[in-house]
């Protein structure tokens, strides 16, 4: 079924993955896409690894074509080369990138580790299925883990903790969740299962209309492979009286857990653990990382801006985000809802919509705790009296009562300001025509680095009509008709990039419009590195 090319197999289609991956030894697998074909920078070094392990044949290489087989459709669109190690059947390592030096290391490692364990001279790791950037074994011996999610409308209609109980009540643990707006990547991912089904495209709009809550759950070994929902709802042998209580109890939880899935095999669990939750399992030191919202309020954000972040950053805190906004009064109530029926409301709304607030995303060990042990009381004159040296009586406005600054109470109120303040936004994003001929890798990974979720990507060669109304703010302006040129000149990298302040942080990252601007000013920027010109400026990003 396989037809050699060269010395690499070809794989075209489900079945001969399936077939392929049965291989013994270690087999390198090089995944492209249909519009480009195989990577041929690093033909020359396969061939020279496969010769030298020539030997006892366990080194093994294959092209697989990401379009045509379901397993890596996660693997679509990608604008670079991708590698993956396949040791016994198991994917276990992936490579991004024809990083040559990389893949020899790699491609070393795995067969001198292979012959030792042929030899019987060590035990054969255990091995599990990856995608993207990690390789993430279980973390704690003798306990299985999988990830699961429950759905939109079960988050929407507050069942969250309904179906946590559920699930805690059963003898699982939860080790670790979130909530967060999916983007159509990790849904495909989390579903690569499910996505020839005929009503997929509406179970993925469905599953991207809210936030879902992604939990690490959590199982002592046994004989099953992961936790499984059928441990939830199988009875025991119980008293005759009590199936009828049983009974009932099962089709609830059935109906319950109707909102929450989670896959049922090892290699999907540890894929999607290693996708959701990429620090779990790391290493517990008792310190945990975390983000807390800081705000900066009008009248001190006016006087004394430089002097209090410099105070931030001297206590080991990063500002992972941060946005200067003119709240409204509407926005102001919202946000301060739940002390609108206190004395001193009137001139905290007051006070909040007098001008630019400064809102901080801050992130360091036990952010929250350590945040507002810096903040001190929230009545300035027991700050003063009682912790002088804290940030609110040390940054108290003269005959203003009210405090001037803001943090949050706790980990569940710092996830839910710093949504208010920084929601999950989508952006475009293009890599023009200069760009894409020679630094498209590079320029890809600053984006994956930035933190930014790719959730579409096309390589597209705009028409002159495209582009004329791509511009067309710009029409009539002298340089319009050469900016049109240089971006029909070639095909160009289209992308939505998703994360929070998404349009904010990608414009920070592409740098001023003029290179010459961006590297005096922004000089690790996108534009400062790789642009030519002011025309060819490398890439594109929407304003608002």
């Amino acid at each position: 079924k396989c037809q050699p090319i060269i010395f690499q197999v070809s794989i075209t289609n489900q079945s001969q993955w399936d077939e392929v991956l049965l291989t013994k030894g270690v087999l390198v697998i090089d995944v492209y896409q249909a519009w480009c074909g195989p990577c041929k920078a690093v033909v020359n070094l396969f061939r020279k690894l496969k010769n030298e392990f020539s030997e006892d044949d366990l080194l093994h290489f294959a092209v697989a074509e990401a379009d045509s087989i379901v397993t890596l459709k996660p693997f679509r669109n990608q604008c670079e080369p991708v590698f993956l190690f396949c040791v016994n059947g198991k994917i276990i390592s992936i490579v991004k990138g024809a990083n040559a030096p990389l893949l020899n290391k790699k491609i070393t490692e795995l067969v001198e580790e292979e012959r030792k364990v042929l030899a019987g001279e060590k035990e054969r790791p255990e091995l599990f299925y990856v995608f993207h950037n990690f390789f993430h074994p279980f973390p704690t011996e003798g306990v299985r883990y999988s990830v699961a999610i429950i759905k939109p409308d079960a988050v929407s209609e507050g069942r969250v903790e309904e179906i946590k109980k559920k699930i805690t009540g059963a003898g699982f643990s939860i080790a670790a969740e979130e909530e967060k707006l999916l983007t159509e990547e990790q849904i495909r991912v989390f579903y690569a299962r499910n996505t020839e089904q005929p009503d997929f495209d509406d179970f993925l709009q469905f599953m991207m209309s809210g936030p879902c809550h992604i939990l690490v759950i959590a199982k002592k070994e046994s004989a099953k492979a992961i936790p499984h929902w059928k441990d939830l709802s199988e009875s025991s042998e119980n008293e005759p009286d009590e199936l009828d209580t049983q009974k009932q109890d099962r089709l609830e939880t059935e109906e319950l857990l109707s909102f929450c899935d989670v896959q049922d095999s090892i290699e999907d669990a540890s894929r999607q653990l290693a996708f959701f939750f990429p620090n779990f399992g790391k290493q517990n030191t008792g310190q945990h990382v975390e983000r807390t919202l800081a705000l900066i309020r009008p009248l001190l954000l006016k006087e004394r801006r430089d002097s209090i972040i410099q105070r931030i950053r001297d206590d080991g805190f990063k500002i992972a985000m941060q946005k200067e906004i003119v709240l409204s009064e509407e926005q102001a109530r919202q946000f301060y809802k739940e002390h609108e029926n206190e004395d001193y409301f009137p001139a905290l709304l007051e006070q909040m919509t007098s001008g630019p607030t400064l809102a901080l995303a801050l992130t360091r060990v036990n952010a929250v705790e350590r945040w507002r042990e810096l903040l001190g009381p929230k009545i300035v004159d027991e700050a003063k009296k009682n912790n002088p040296t804290s940030l609110r009586a040390e940054y108290a406005v003269d005959s203003v009562p009210i405090d001037q600054l803001h943090g949050s109470s706790s980990p569940g109120d710092a996830q839910k300001e710093l949504k208010f303040f920084f929601p999950q936004e989508h952006t475009l994003a293009l890599i023009k025509p200069d760009a894409v001929k020679e630094h498209k890798g590079d320029i890809m990974q600053k984006v994956k680095d930035a933190g930014f979720a790719i959730s579409k990507i096309k390589e597209a060669s705009l028409t002159r009509e495209m582009a004329m109304q791509f511009y067309k703010d710009h029409e009539g302006k002298p340089f319009y008709d050469s900016l049109v040129t240089c971006m029909t000149a070639g095909p160009s990298v289209v992308m939505v990039l998703t994360k929070e302040n998404a349009v904010e942080e990608w414009r920070q990252l592409m740098g001023p419009t003029d290179p010459e601007e961006a590297k005096l000013t922004s000089p690790e920027s996108i534009r400062a590195q790789f642009a030519q010109d002011i025309l060819s400026n490398a890439v594109h990003g929407s304003s608002t």
